[in-house]
């Protein structure tokens, strides 16, 4: 699958802020992310802190919080990784899976599940 971008908004779970941007979709991340100032800038606030492995085979401690994600019309709260200040916002696996969202990977974009297995 090649790389994609969709526009997103995220904001504060309570409502109060929110940002537009361009993220890119990366099915193999599990936890969304996004440089830690915008997020603390629009007031989401981290939680709890978890490890993470890096593109690059690392590992890396991160802040994560809830944060309020739209795309394409759909709305949820999700978890949000704050990452360094010079990285791309990624979209992984848990927000699109959340959101009730899949990935096509010949028109690169992003498509509605309407029905989900139990």
């Amino acid at each position: 699958m090649g790389v994609f971008s969709v526009a997103i908004s995220i904001g504060d779970t309570d409502r109060h802020h929110q940002v537009d941007l361009s993220a890119t979709v990366d099915t193999g991340a599990f936890m969304m992310s996004a440089p830690g100032s915008l997020l603390r800038a629009i007031g989401i606030a981290p939680t709890f802190t978890d490890s993470f492995r890096t593109a690059d085979g690392g590992v890396r401690n991160m802040d994560v919080g809830p944060a309020l994600l739209r795309v394409h019309g759909r709305e949820v709260i999700t978890y949000i990784a704050f990452n360094e200040d010079y990285t791309t916002p990624l979209l992984g696996s848990l927000a699109l899976e959340t959101l009730r969202m899949a990935v096509d990977p010949v028109d690169q974009q992003l498509v509605p599940l309407d029905s989900l297995p139990i």
